[in-house]
């Protein structure tokens, strides 16, 4: 053959580019695969197309070789980066066309020299020309074949179209073979509808008796048949990759011996210089965190990364070939070369594991929603905390993965999801996942599908029976407390610590917590309580996180409970300092926290907890704890006057609750949201549905749900107007929730029979249902459960302000109620002064000072508290007062307040009918008949 290099002898870069590589040492002759490529290239064009380290260059060269021991004239090409200049690019080509002899070299000596192609006016159709001349300067009938290398390298899209006139416009005698990891989809396409020919990676994959010859020719020792099978599935044939895990593979006599996996430093190397100069940038973020998909198609795609660049990635990814195989004939599903794959997944593990998990998370609803229940068990088991997963599998049934030095999120992704159902081990990790994440009915699943799976034949002895029963009876257990059945819940809990069973920490720890939970259902708190602090005890003997956390999260729920406001906030505080961000049991510590600054009316701080809530919870994964989120956003709402919003934020948690099957306990608190803020709507016919789905799902044992469930059955009452029957139900319900020490509770009843009984005109027991209720809530700092019941309790407690009866601590209790009073109620405006506010329009108007001094006596307070709040002498401020007096022709303290209080609710009254015709809603405290108002009764 001779070569262009003859032509070239002081250009060494174009000789180098025009040499004939030789064959690699340890080649493997692939005569079949060279037969198939001799077929093709009898055409114009053939295209070889596939992922580095394929072997395409190696070919190329056998090729080549061949074609010319058969005397055919042959030249080669290699293309690099810096031929994406056509003026370049069209010179090394016409070098190349120059091997095929003098009398070739000197005719398209001509056609360049007119073309311009040394200089800055080149003809665009110069491959054309060139192609044309070849008619007469090519031997008759003699097979001359142009060999182009690695054509991809130089991103030649812009003159791909050139390339195939090029080759239309040749003699059928002159063949063009062109590799490439990749090639343009026009390019491919045009190169299709021409009838050209392809080899693809299917064809360059070795065969089994290839890939022995390889690696006996790379391996000092030969590995057994079993051991080359082995890599040969992982590797998929690639060439590459079997010479790059020789040395692994070297003796080695069965599957186990094989270490073959993207975490060897000399695959990471490969990887690392070869793929980092092809992709840079967002392509190489996007495959990273695909890496994690086992398949995946352009829906998937789309649902776990959200982008708008979404598709155009993955079409740009599947182009350019980057170990990217198709998994069906319609080209619809997807996956990576298992080798690549694993490589990708450990360098995705750089990453914040917080970023991994909400990919996965993503994955998992997508695949639960489009019914592949496997897939979705294998992704959320990713998600979840699975080392205490692992721990307790390990310690229900002794079961263990082999190899804990992997990462999991590597040992998972390994894994097929066809595998899941057939592994005892698989099905009791994605049992336990499905409970942590409070989705009871799929977990229920995954035990049925482990007791099958112990049933056979490979399984059946590798555990004994008594454990399999152990195993199931601890899953069920959980199940039993999840669902809310407190009774049941302890039977089988006293009979799993009863078993006789050696139990470790992280599983006593569960028990002891779903025994907890169980006390709570039947309403014993207080056992509930001792009960979380010894499964915090043997959470702690073997640092089980999950367990720990989890644990100190339902103590504190207790003291929600219990009223205990200060004790709650400081557990959740403490638990936002230890939690990871990255667990969803953050989220719910965030909305339990939520609901106590909410109480004592810290909206603002309460409201950034929601919405950090929010961003870790869903209704996919914890659907229990994104129920509870949903709650604290509600009253947030609530708080701030949103009736309407809030009312559909609840309604939209609980109708995800309903359909996903959360936790019993949880969707029932959701009911009692639902039903406090349809009653400050004064909506019937909503509290008679809620009251009606209450009762359907609450169990006659749990003594809590029960209190709630008649706590809505009163405010039904009271609704439908029959008050004698609300109040005998709120009573009998305090008298319970005080027995029972649901602070909680008892703190919104008592509110809500002294507004009801001041409805009626019942001063008397109005004032002593209130008294109870300062004396209780006081101690315990509670603000929004008052703040709720609106303007009569407003009223009630500007009246028991006056009284001087109680002590010093309920009195400035009452004022600090007053003063949230004043900054809350929709018909109070946020300062005296402002506009419509008190209409100082008399012949003798009140002065700043005298409105700021009325308002300061509105909330409560005496003349001394008056002049310290305003650094005035008491003096002074009794002057002002008889000034007020005076200009409002009163004589009485008692008596300036009616007027006061008169005279905003007639400039108001038009305003909360205005609000409430332009916006639907009711005003935010309970409606009372016309012959309670602060008028009828002076």
């Amino acid at each position: 053959m001779v070569t262009s290099a003859e032509r070239e002898p002081r250009n060494p870069v174009v000789r180098a580019k025009l040499t004939q590589p030789m064959l690699p040492i340890g080649h493997v002759d692939r005569a079949e695969l060279i037969e198939k490529l001799d077929t093709l290239a009898q055409q114009k064009l053939t295209l070889v197309s596939a992922p580095t380290g394929y072997g395409k260059t190696g070919l190329m060269a056998a090729f080549a070789q061949r074609k010319t021991a058969e005397g055919c004239l042959v030249s080669w090409l290699t293309v690099d980066e810096e031929d994406a200049d056509l003026a370049r690019f069209c010179r090394h080509a016409v070098a190349a066309l120059n091997g095929f002899g003098e009398g070739v070299a000197s005719k398209i000596k001509q056609v360049a020299e007119a073309c311009g192609i040394d200089d800055d006016g080149l003809d665009g159709d110069v491959l054309v020309s060139l192609g044309n001349v070849l008619f007469e300067a090519l031997p008759p009938d003699e097979p001359c074949y142009l060999l182009i290398d690695d054509y991809g390298s130089a991103e030649q899209g812009g003159f791909d179209a050139r390339l195939l006139r090029f080759c239309s416009s040749t003699p059928s005698s002159f063949h063009v073979v062109v590799t490439s990891s990749a090639f343009s989809w026009s390019f491919q396409a045009d190169a299709y509808r021409l009838g050209y020919g392809c080899l693809t990676v299917e064809d360059l994959a070795l065969t089994l008796e290839e890939a022995r010859r390889l690696v006996d020719a790379s391996c000092e020792v030969p590995p057994s048949d079993e051991a080359l099978i082995e890599a040969y599935k992982r590797t998929e044939g690639w060439p590459q990759g079997l010479v790059l895990v020789a040395r692994t593979l070297s003796g080695a006599c069965c599957a186990a011996d094989v270490r073959l996996d993207g975490t060897l430093l000399i695959v990471r190397r490969y990887f690392e210089a070869q793929v980092s100069r092809l992709v840079t940038g967002d392509l190489l973020s996007f495959m990273l965190e695909m890496s994690v998909l086992e398949t995946f198609n352009r829906s998937l795609c789309e649902a776990v990364f959200g982008s708008g660049s979404t598709q155009a990635l993955l079409d740009e990814l599947i182009r350019r070939n980057l170990f990217v195989v198709p998994c069906d004939d319609e080209g619809e599903w997807f996956r990576f070369n298992h080798l690549f794959g694993d490589w990708l997944r450990n360098e995705l593990l750089q990453l914040r594991m917080e970023d991994i998990r909400k990919r996965c998370v993503r994955a998992s609803e997508w695949f639960y929603d489009y019914g592949m229940k496997d897939e979705a068990a294998k992704y959320l088991l990713l998600v979840s905390d699975f080392d205490y997963v692992a721990n307790l599998t390990e310690a229900t049934c002794s079961l263990s993965r082999g190899d804990k030095r992997t990462h999991y999120l590597l040992w998972l992704c390994r894994i097929p999801s066809a595998e899941f159902a057939e592994s005892p081990l698989l099905c009791m990790l994605s049992a336990w996942s499905y409970i942590t994440n409070a989705r009871v009915a799929d977990a229920q699943r995954w035990i049925a599908r482990f007791e099958r799976s112990m049933q056979g034949p490979e399984h059946a002895d590798s555990l004994d029976p008594s454990i399999v029963e152990f195993s199931s009876k601890c899953l069920k257990m959980k199940c039993t407390a999840m669902e809310g059945d407190g009774r049941e819940a302890l039977a089988q809990c006293d009979e799993l610590l009863s078993s006789g069973y050696e139990i470790k920490p992280s599983l006593m720890s569960m028990i002891y917590q779903s025994l907890g939970e169980a006390y709570e259902r039947i309403g014993d708190m207080a056992q509930a309580q001792e009960i979380y602090l010894q499964a915090q005890a043997s959470a702690s003997v073997d640092a089980t996180m999950h367990q720990l956390l989890f644990n100190s999260f339902s103590f504190a729920e207790v003291q929600y409970c219990f009223g205990e406001l200060d004790e709650a906030r400081e557990g959740c505080e403490k638990l936002l300092q230890i939690c990871p961000s990255d667990f969803a049991i953050y989220g719910a510590i965030c909305a339990l926290l939520a609901r106590v600054l909410l109480e004592r009316n810290e909206k603002d701080r309460a409201a950034v907890l929601v919405e950090r809530s929010l961003k870790r919870t869903s209704y996919y994964r914890h659907i229990d704890m994104y129920l509870e989120a949903k709650i604290a956003q509600a009253g947030c709402l609530a708080a701030r006057g949103n009736l309407s919003e809030a009312y559909e934020t609840i309604v939209e948690g609980i109708l995800h609750g309903e359909q996903e099957d959360v936790p019993r306990a949880v969707l029932l608190h959701a009911y009692f949201k639902q039903a406090e803020i349809a009653a400050r709507r004064c909506n019937l016919r909503d509290l008679l549905v809620i009251e009606h789905k209450f009762a359907a799902r609450v169990h006659e044992e749990d003594v809590y749900c029960q209190l709630l469930l008649s706590f809505v059955h009163a405010l039904a009452e009271r609704e439908k107007g029959n008050v004698e029957a609300a109040l005998e139900a709120l009573g009998s319900l305090t008298v319970r929730a005080r027995e029972g020490r649901f602070v909680c509770v008892a703190v919104k009843a008592l509110a809500t029979q002294a507004v009801v009984l001041h409805s009626l005109g019942d001063e008397t027991r109005a004032c002593a249902q209130l008294n109870e209720l300062l004396m209780l809530a006081s101690r315990r700092g509670f603000v929004r459960s008052l703040l709720d019941a609106g303007a009569p309790m407003r009223d009630l407690l500007r009246d028991y302000s006056m009284s001087r009866k109680a002590g010093a601590a309920v009195r400035s209790y009452v004022k600090s109620l007053l003063v949230e009073f004043e900054k809350e109620l929709p018909t109070t405006p946020s300062g005296i002064d402002d506009p419509g506010a008190f209409a100082n329009d008399g012949p003798d108007p009140l002065t700043p000072r005298e409105l700021e001094i009325l308002k300061l006596l509105n909330m409560g307070m005496s003349r001394k508290e008056i002049s310290d709040t305003l650094c005035i002498s008491v003096n002074t401020a009794k002057k002002h007062l008889a000034n007020i007096y005076s200009k409002l022709g009163v004589g009485t303290r008692e008596e300036a307040l009616r007027a006061y209080a008169a005279n905003r609710s007639v400039e108001s009254g038009g305003e909360r009918s205005a609000v409430r015709d332009a916006k639907g809603d009711f005003p935010s405290y309970p409606r009372l008949s016309p012959s309670c108002s602060v008028l009828r009764r002076s």
